[in-house]
């Protein structure tokens, strides 16, 4: 490849890093062109981008995009799936693919400026998405109130209650 194709390369993925919410490293290993394609595809349904790259070009784009801790991670061969509006939908179509296939081992992940190594990764999957956790926490900020307004109607009931029995009484 030509040194200014290697420049633009570099230049290009360099912003792509830049815009990413997340990165997954990935080791494709065994994989035939038929399952690439229908990983691919699923990522690109997700708006996540599925790249495989020079080591040495992606340790260039990476560095230059700010992420040095990325560096020991990228040894062998190497995919990179990038997220670019919900960070843990790389690693949960990761998960996806590899429940009957195993094929496609995640390697690390770099996600809110921090590196998590593979099974750390794996496990960011499991976290539910934005919107879940905001209607969780929602619904905690919402508990509390809830709760005193029931504990208020309650004794504002009982003090009705205890007003009419006065009233029967007299």
């Amino acid at each position: 490849m030509a040194t200014q194709q290697k420049i633009e390369i570099v230049e290009e993925y360099t912003e792509k890093f830049k815009k990413a919410k997340s990165v997954y490293l990935t080791d494709y290993t065994g994989l035939d062109v038929f399952t690439v394609t229908e990983l691919r595809n699923k990522f690109r349904e997700a708006n996540v981008e599925y790249k495989v790259l020079k080591n040495r070009l992606a340790k260039l784009s990476l560095n230059s995009a700010g992420i040095m801790d990325l560096d020991p991670h990228l040894k062998g061969v190497t995919s990179f799936a990038i997220g670019y509006e919900d960070p843990v939908m790389p690693g949960r179509i990761i998960k996806e693919f590899n429940k009957g296939k195993k094929q496609l081992k995640l390697k690390s992940a770099y996600f809110e400026g921090r590196v998590f190594a593979d099974k750390e990764a794996a496990a960011l999957a499991d976290l539910p998405t934005r919107e879940v956790l905001i209607s969780q926490f929602i619904g905690l900020l919402q508990a509390p109130i809830t709760k005193l307004a029931g504990t208020l109607q309650a004794s504002m009931q009982k003090l009705v209650q205890t007003l009419d029995a006065l009233k029967e009484n007299k």
